[in-house]
């Protein structure tokens, strides 16, 4: 068993010592490393750049449309026939030269007018989605640390259970040699061994995929965190009154509120969409040059004209494409008034599942506390009757295994407590970097 499992453990090691690495003291340093790195972060950013440009675009169909055209060609003209008897015959060529400068301004365009709001609520939503994804790398970051530090401290609880099981192990086949123990016992201890063995190959690759996953918000795997104290002050969330968190979650949560800016996106849609019922109204001026320089009928000319002209257009009929544009937008904008209905319950769920937890972890915290101290005393209890022939070699190994499985829950506990704490800002919208602060606080 040790000949398989130290080979695999090390070539593990090997390909994580192999990746690039870098120096962290905590949590602050390595936001300021997340922040520059992490893909969902940067795409995010990119989208909200991207979408302000919307603005724009939407507005510069309701301003001054511009445009310049020249047009330079020769002409090849041959009469083969004509009922003008003065120019009944005859062939030229020559070259024409054209100028022109069209300036169009939408008078009335209600659709334009959609677009143009449409936009701004576009932008709006685009910001608060990376406020969100900000909030988002905050506990992701947060979630991935944590992870990374608590398995590591089951990974180092299951080591000290596999070490104290080989030492009952090597006890009971002493025992056995000597005629003093049973074959039984010796049996076992050695289940528990490997067993904890087992346990312990497992945590190990659970810890590298841990460490893959802060790989993945950093770019790089830290050499050393900062670990949790263990004497942090556990204090109930405040205001200390869930439906006040639940209230707060339903009106802040920014995935809730982006998903309301999607909403009035998805009726501005329908709005203008119904304005390509309505009529249009644009105002074009044209300046236009023609110098032509010759011609089979006569001589050349150079033209100057202009024209000022109101456009109207009425809409008809369009086959029924608009009609069936409108009611695929409606369609879409239920269906997002749906998402909003069940995006509401869950983040009213996640809050008060967030505070509910942070409450069992306090009281979770000291009572393990407690159960760990008693556990020890308990297990040198039954290590030292075993040795006295008071106690059978079981209950030593129950022992051991209830300890190792209290000290276990305790680690859950206190990890959970920090990390509840991180959600319930999140639930709430609310979460911050000097949250991040207050918790790289109970790091040393």
């Amino acid at each position: 068993m040790k000949y398989i499992l130290r080979p695999a453990t090390g070539a593990i090691l090997l390909l994580v010592a192999s990746l690039p690495t870098v120096q962290a003291e905590d949590l602050l340093e390595l936001w300021q490393i997340a922040v520059d790195q992490d893909g969902e972060y940067l795409a995010a950013r990119h989208r909200y750049l991207a979408d302000q440009e919307s603005i724009k675009q939407t507005r510069a169909e309701l301003l001054p449309n511009l445009s310049l055209q020249y047009e330079q060609k020769t002409t090849d003209q041959n009469i083969k026939r004509s009922d003008n008897l003065v120019f009944d015959q005859g062939s030229d060529r020559y070259d024409s030269t054209s100028a022109g400068l069209t300036l169009t301004q939408s008078i009335f365009d209600y659709s334009r007018w959609q677009r143009y709001a449409q936009s701004k609520v576009t932008v709006n939503k685009a910001e608060l989605e990376f406020t969100l994804a900000r909030q988002q790398l905050l506990l992701r970051l947060a979630e991935s640390y944590f992870l990374v530090l608590e398995r590591s401290d089951q990974l180092r609880t299951v080591a000290t259970e596999k070490a104290a099981m080989n030492k009952h192990l090597e006890l009971s086949e002493r025992k056995l040699n000597s005629g003093l123990g049973r074959r039984v016992d010796v049996e076992d201890a050695r289940a528990r061994y490997l067993n904890a063995i087992s346990k312990e190959f497992e945590l190990q690759s659970r810890l590298e995929d841990s460490r893959y996953a802060l790989r993945e918000v950093l770019g790089m795997i830290p050499q050393n965190l900062r670990v949790l104290r263990e004497n942090i002050d556990l204090q109930p969330p405040v205001p200390d009154d869930p439906q006040e968190w639940i209230s707060k979650a339903a009106d802040n949560n920014l995935e809730l509120r982006a998903l309301m800016l999607e909403q009035q996106v998805a009726q501005k849609e329908i709005d203008a969409l119904r304005g390509e019922h309505y009529p249009t109204l644009d105002l074009v001026y044209t300046d236009f040059n023609n110098d032509t320089e010759g011609s089979v009928f006569g001589g050349g000319s150079d033209i100057d004209s202009a024209d000022l002209a109101l456009k109207l257009n009425i809409p008809i009929y369009s086959g029924g494409a608009t009609s069936s544009k409108v009611r695929q937008a409606t369609e879409k904008r239920y269906s997002v008034l749906e998402e909003i209905n069940d995006k509401r319950r869950a983040v009213e769920r996640e809050a008060q599942d967030a505070f509910n937890r942070i409450g069992t972890a306090i009281v979770q915290i000291d009572a393990l506390q407690q159960s760990v101290n008693a556990q020890e005393r308990l297990l040198q209890s039954k290590t030292s009757g075993y040795r006295a022939g008071r106690n059978n070699i079981l209950e030593v190994l129950d022992a051991q295994q209830d300890l190792s499985q209290a000290s276990q829950a305790l680690t859950k506990a206190r990890y959970d407590y920090v990390l509840n704490i991180l959600r319930l800002k999140f639930a709430a919208g609310d979460l911050q970097e000097q949250d991040l602060a207050a918790v790289n606080d109970w790091l040393r």
